[in-house]
């Protein structure tokens, strides 16, 4: 990205953060930029050679679906638009068809497309520009294809992108309904490319705060036939609010952890200047709340400074009883004094040296919290935060963000890498930082969490067999949590949730070889699929979130 990009960027994001947060901002994004020149240094590592290009292009497919590639176009640049149509011809999985629906005024886009003799191509001239959501539903509407795939009329597709698609689709069972890769971005008609977005599998509250999904995006007729198309009343979000309404609808999601997408930065996009497209953002807060709403959900949902992340605050609306469990007696008066709850929350404290299954099970109260010795929650209303994920019983157990006295991370959550080795998400990351791609800032889904503080659903506790005591840390917590979403329920890290450790944190995240061996045996198939809120492209050897070394 070249100087003059960077300063008008740097001057967007001082005006919208403020002195004090800019400053931060700034160091944190020093940071980033020591990633994307790894990333411009490793660029083979993420796309496909010219041999696997060619390989690619004469596999043979048990099911080879048409797929449509449908761009909603409106007085597209003509370098990007050409730079757009060849990107979708030279896919090495061709059974594909272009569909363009155009809402120019002028017939610049039309004499591009002219230019091509290629029957794949689909063109219409669109009797109006319609908005993003009409003139899509109105290429939705003329494409044949089994499969439906969006791309914006001025970003490209990775060579592969279709063919690591219905790779997916012939490998996952249950076929997929929706499909979702990694993407980076482009500056202008470059082909320097930047800014990873490196995703998770699929992350309910994550996506209740962002649309981390994006591009590139591909759905089945059948999920579009269910759940309908793009709604115009949420332009500028449209593809966060269909994404959720598909969910709803029961769609299968499948994640392919590439970089098959790559969204251009220019003047005017949303990925240069996101304030440049308010009116998106209010409409994907709406969006959240219409979703949150259609399953009986009451939230307030805000947007951020981070415009694109957004602030959801559950509504508390059932009485709840939770047995707090203190390790000590001064951490057990202080979370008497600092905890606030509402006239819906009914709070029991006990004194429970050993935090264990013997102790949990003297109470009688639906929830419990673990609160280990020295773990001091900083909000006063960290209980009601907590219990407000606990309101939908898909969630068994929520925790926060552990800090040391110096306000660094210790643990948001923790991950379960592909050779069955744990790692705390985020360690050592000072608590003002956002982390890659805002992750360290949004509330979300993981695998894993210390038990040294959380709420747990008793229920959920019971039927995952309870925690696993004879097992030391961390291999306790991989069993438990393991064992607790096979059960069906969600584990989530609150990230507004902040807990100092003021103890010294004694404990190392490697398991004991007997442990290990024992849940090796368990959990092995499910350590080599990769931890859902990690992705593959990432460094394994630690949860910061890094790109892999080779």
């Amino acid at each position: 990205m070249d100087f003059k990009t960077q300063a008008r960027m740097g001057l967007t994001l001082w005006k919208q953060y403020g002195p004090r947060d800019f400053y931060y901002r700034f160091r944190e994004w020093c940071g980033f930029q020591g990633r994307n020149r790894s990333y411009k240094k490793r660029k083979e590592l993420y796309f496909p050679s010219r041999e696997e290009q060619n390989a690619q292009r004469e596999k043979i497919w048990d099911y080879a679906p048409l797929i449509s590639i449908v761009v909603p176009a409106y007085e597209t640049d003509r370098v990007f638009l050409r730079q757009l149509i060849d990107s979708a011809l030279q896919q090495t999985y061709g059974k594909l068809e272009l569909c363009i629906a155009d809402g120019s005024k002028s017939s610049q886009v039309e004499q591009v497309v002219r230019t091509y003799q290629d029957c794949r191509i689909t063109y219409q001239k669109l009797g109006r520009n319609g908005g993003i959501s009409e003139n899509t539903n109105q290429g939705l509407a003329f494409a044949k294809g089994e499969y439906l795939a969006l791309l914006d009329h001025d970003d490209l597709l990775a060579p592969n992108a279709l063919y690591e698609m219905v790779k997916a689709l012939n490998n996952v069972q249950p076929r997929p309904d929706l499909l979702y890769s990694d993407e980076d971005k482009m500056v202008g008609d470059s082909d320097v490319y930047c800014d990873p977005n490196f995703k998770p599998d699929y992350n309910e509250e994550l996506l209740r705060r962002n649309n981390y999904i994006c591009h590139f995006m591909m759905f089945s007729r059948a999920i579009l036939e269910q759940a309908g198309g793009l709604d115009p009343a949420y332009d500028g979000a449209q593809d966060h609010e269909f994404v959720m309404r598909c969910k709803r609808h029961g769609a299968v999601f499948c994640h392919v952890p590439k970089i098959l997408y790559h969204w251009r930065v220019h003047p005017s996009s949303t990925a240069l200047d996101p304030g440049s497209k308010r009116y998106a953002y209010e409409n994907g807060k709406k969006a959240i709340r219409d979703y949150l709403e259609s399953q009986g959900i009451e939230a307030e949902v805000e947007l951020t400074k981070d415009l694109g992340v957004y602030r959801v605050t559950y509504a508390r609306k059932q009485e709840m009883q939770v047995a707090v469990l203190a390790g000590s007696k001064e951490q057990l008066s202080y979370l008497e004094r600092i905890t606030k709850t509402s006239g819906l929350t009914k709070v029991s404290y006990y004194y429970a040296k050993e935090q264990g299954n013997q102790e949990i099970a003297k109470t009688t109260e639906p929830y419990i919290v673990l609160a280990a010795r020295g773990m001091m929650p900083q909000q006063e209303g960290w209980l009601e935060e907590l219990l407000g994920f606990c309101q939908e019983t898909r969630v068994g157990a929520v925790s926060g963000r552990i800090l040391n006295t110096k306000r660094n991370t210790i643990a948001s959550g923790m991950m379960v890498n592909q050779e069955g080795k744990v790692h705390p998400l985020f360690a050592g990351l000072p608590e003002i930082y956002r982390g890659y791609c805002h992750r360290a800032d949004i509330p979300g889904n993981v695998s894993t969490l210390p038990l040294d503080f959380v709420l747990l659903s008793r229920q959920a506790w019971e039927e995952a067999g309870r925690i696993p005591d004879s097992l030391s840390f961390p291999a306790r917590e991989v069993a438990f949590f393991a064992q607790m979403k096979r059960c069906g329920y969600d584990v989530v890290v609150d990230s507004n949730v902040t807990v100092v450790c003021k103890e010294k944190w004694k404990r190392n995240f490697e398991i004991a070889p007997g442990d290990f061996a024992k849940l090796e045996e368990r959990f092995g198939e499910h350590w080599r699929q990769g931890d859902m809120a990690y992705n593959p492209n990432l460094w394994q050897g630690d949860g910061k979130f890094r790109l892999r070394k080779g």
